[in-house]
């Protein structure tokens, strides 16, 4: 099947800020039920988006959005804060496109799979399905701090590499910065040991500006409003849909993807919610699904691709998202 891709469509969010956004899409037929994947990490990477090739030759129109103020998309990055309502928004715009049924699903992983469980806690109207994998339940427990210990060794990495390197290049890009602090930035990310034995925690002069939430989440040091405002499991009660969650016992959210599991099936805001959470665990870590680890080695049986994750989440979509009876309501809920 022939892929037709459109590129960099900027789509107004409520404010009127623009965000990038790419568009797979058969080239032929149409309108398509239609999937949404938000991430924060350059929509151009193809390890990013590979599984949207597999989506849209399935008979998907796949909607693929840099997140506010990343990479191609306008506004600033707020980590979580901002998602809600650009989700909201990015999922209500996909329903209305001429190539869309008017059916949504989210997907995608980490990041991505915040970004599906902090708007689907709005209750999009066009929002059937979600399937969010190797997630968290909440942002402070796991992701910045475990046991109320900050999660230095994480967080500078996915920081300084993920979040504040790119967004220091983009303002230089635009006049902002200078190409100095840039280098700077670099040789402290190649030098990280150093930065891990720095005190205080807020002596990191560099993520001032471009970063600037490293030091709010040093603020609350604690599970307070400021993290409970974001958290999926303070609003199990507000999200409608079905959920399809893979999780990884090697995974450092493993936590947070039970929880979720665990929280819906109770609490979630409908029936349909409660009764069809479904949740996938393997022998996988954090984005990679081999089926190995370090000194452990669980066979080639076990990894993502042989199992065929995508495919499951396509099955799940073409019953939620097309409509398809396909037998998914029947499916075990649990597969380990």
């Amino acid at each position: 099947m022939n892929i037709t891709i459109e590129k960099n469509v900027m789509v107004p969010m409520r404010d009127g800020v623009k965000l990038a956004t790419d568009i797979y899409r058969p080239a032929e037929g149409g309108p398509f039920p239609t999937l949404t994947q938000r991430l924060p990490y350059n929509k151009e990477t193809i390890v990013m988006v590979g599984d949207c090739f597999r989506m849209a030759q399935s008979g998907y129109a796949v909607v693929v959005q840099d997140t506010r103020g990343r990479f191609a998309s306008e506004g600033e990055f707020n980590p979580f804060f901002q998602e809600p309502g650009d989700g909201v928004d990015t999922i209500a715009w996909a329903a209305r496109q001429p190539w869309s049924t008017g059916n949504v699903g989210t997907m995608g992983g980490s990041y991505f799979g915040a970004t599906q469980w902090l708007a689907a806690r709005e209750a999009p109207e066009a929002l059937l399905a979600m399937a969010p994998n190797i997630t968290s339940a909440d942002y402070y427990e796991s992701w910045t701090y475990q046991g109320g210990a900050f999660q230095l060794g994480f967080i500078l990495v996915w920081t300084f590499g993920y979040l504040a390197l790119p967004d220091r290049q983009r303002r230089l890009a635009k006049g902002q910065g200078t190409l100095e602090e840039l280098g700077m930035m670099l040789h402290d990310f190649d030098h990280m040991s150093d930065l891990y034995n720095r005190l205080p925690l807020v002596d990191v002069p560099l993520l001032k500006e471009v970063a600037d939430y490293y030091f709010d989440w040093l603020a609350h040091s604690s599970y307070d409003d400021y993290w409970r405002s974001i958290a999926p499991q303070e609003t199990y009660e507000r999200i409608t849909v079905p959920a399809f969650n893979i999780g990884g016992w090697f995974d450092l959210f493993l936590r947070g993807t039970l929880t979720n599991y665990q929280g819906m099936k109770k609490r979630g805001g409908s029936a349909i919610a409660r009764q069809h959470q479904h949740l996938v665990i393997g022998p996988w870590s954090h984005g990679f699904v081999g089926g190995f680890f370090p000194e452990r080695d669980f066979g080639f049986m076990s990894g993502g691709e042989v199992i065929d994750l995508a495919g499951m989440q396509i099955r799940w979509f073409d019953h939620w998202v097309k409509g398809v009876e396909n037998g998914v309501k029947q499916d075990k809920p649990v597969k380990l």
